[in-house]
């Protein structure tokens, strides 16, 4: 039996009542105030909530509203930001997000008719070849066999990224690595121990959570003359030419290992934004590992020319992203369970096979990948997609490779 003292407002998301506590002789806590949503009079707007400005994750009194912004603790992050914070900076605000609809509310013409859009577009593509490699720098670690199946499938992928960077020539004197959503730094710890010979050079990690046991904090440890920085920010958030730090670099780098969804796309706008924004960032090419497409939108996504090209509306964008996701959630080598994509894929697609249903949501996925890759030719790099590693070590295994000629982008 729930307590008086409590909020009697049931939240559907977390299937329980609310646990904010009340005034006496109020069922409802100001959050959740039934009466402040509907009364209109004087009394009522006093009591009405509104969502804060500054973070519309919680609401405040509409009276003090003023009151409010002045101690909120958004506030007080907001004004500690550094300059290189700015909101929303990489999101293309220009184009209203289609409304997602699960496929398992779509009328069936409508998904086969997108399906076939998608069989027309990849039979247009070139044929994307594995080039799996393997660099020295890994190959002891990889020999020992304390290592578990797990770490070992991403020291394999490690290995074949830093093998990809190195063939591109982007690893140089005099360069700034800029790795996207870091993590931990593993990726980073290793292209460390690759690069500790070269001069000037430095690390910088992006990610906005932060986390324990940080491998970038083992290369700090080992008195490389290495430059190793991290950032706590949002990727849409991110003005990379405002960190004066990586100004002194001639050349600056992005990698990145599993971007998931439009991570990959406001790194991409973050990268072209820098190179174009004053003071303009040197950029000579970038390593990225996709993943997660479902998870992509459309508002970020940087591949909207190349999809209308080739026939897809703005609203068929949310139906691909369900598509792309019969590749990876239909095999016991998923990573993940989701169980939207289940009910997705048992509901409406009842004519096609299991395999039937990857094929095709590995199609949407190179689409999709293959619009990034013309966003990045549209404004100057040179580029493949590649698959780095093979479908038993990662389902995500398809890498873009985009280099700029140093001639032209200095």
């Amino acid at each position: 039996m729930l307590e008086e003292t409590h909020c009697m407002y049931f939240v559907k998301r977390k299937k329980r009542y609310c646990r904010m506590t009340v005034k006496k002789g109020n069922k409802y806590c100001g959050e959740h105030d039934q009466n402040s949503l509907e009364t209109n009079d004087v009394e009522g707007a006093k009591k009405r909530r509104v969502k804060c400005p500054l973070d519309p994750s919680h609401t405040c009194y509409e009276s003090k509203l003023s009151k409010h912004l002045r101690v909120c603790n958004a506030k007080r992050l907001i004004d500690s930001q550094p300059s290189f914070i700015v909101k929303g900076i990489n999101v293309n605000e220009t184009h209203e997000a289609p409304q997602h609809v699960p496929l398992s509310e779509l009328n069936q013409l409508l998904i086969n008719t997108v399906i076939d859009k998608v069989k027309v577009a990849y039979e247009k593509l070139p044929q994307f070849p594995y080039v799996v490699l393997e660099h020295e720098i890994l190959r002891d670690k990889l020999k020992d066999e304390s290592c578990g199946k797990i770490v070992k499938k991403h020291l394999l992928q490690s290995s074949s990224l830093l093998s990809h960077l190195e063939q591109a020539d982007l690893v140089q004197d005099n360069t700034c690595f800029i790795e996207f959503g870091a993590g931990k730094g593993k990726l980073t710890y290793w292209l460390g121990q690759m690069i500790k010979d070269k001069k000037n050079s430095c690390i910088m990690l992006v990610d906005r959570l932060s986390h324990r046991h940080k491998s970038d904090n083992k290369l700090k440890t080992e008195q490389s003359p290495l430059v190793i920085k991290r950032i706590r920010a949002d990727i849409a958030d991110l003005k990379l030419n405002d960190i004066t730090e990586i100004q002194k670099f001639n050349h600056k780098v992005g990698i990145a290992k599993h971007l998931c969804g439009s991570a990959t796309d406001l790194t991409v706008s973050c990268l072209v934004r820098a190179m174009q924004d004053e003071p303009k960032c040197n950029v000579t090419g970038l390593v990225i590992a996709f993943c997660c497409h479902h998870r992509c939108e459309y508002a970020k996504y940087v591949g909207k020319q190349y999809l209308e090209q080739s026939g897809f509306t703005p609203n068929e964008f949310t139906i691909l992203c369900s598509i792309a996701s019969w590749a990876t959630c239909g095999s016991n080598l998923s990573r993940t369970t989701d169980s939207k994509n289940s009910e997705d894929r048992s509901t409406c697609v009842k004519n096609l096979s299991s395999s039937q249903r990857e094929n095709i949501g590995r199609k949407v996925k190179t689409l999709l990948n293959w619009g990034r890759l013309e966003f990045l030719k549209s404004v100057g790099f040179q580029g493949n997609l590649v698959y780095y590693t093979t479908t038993d070590i990662s389902l995500e295994n398809m890498c873009i490779i985009a280099t700029k000629d140093q001639l032209n982008s200095s």
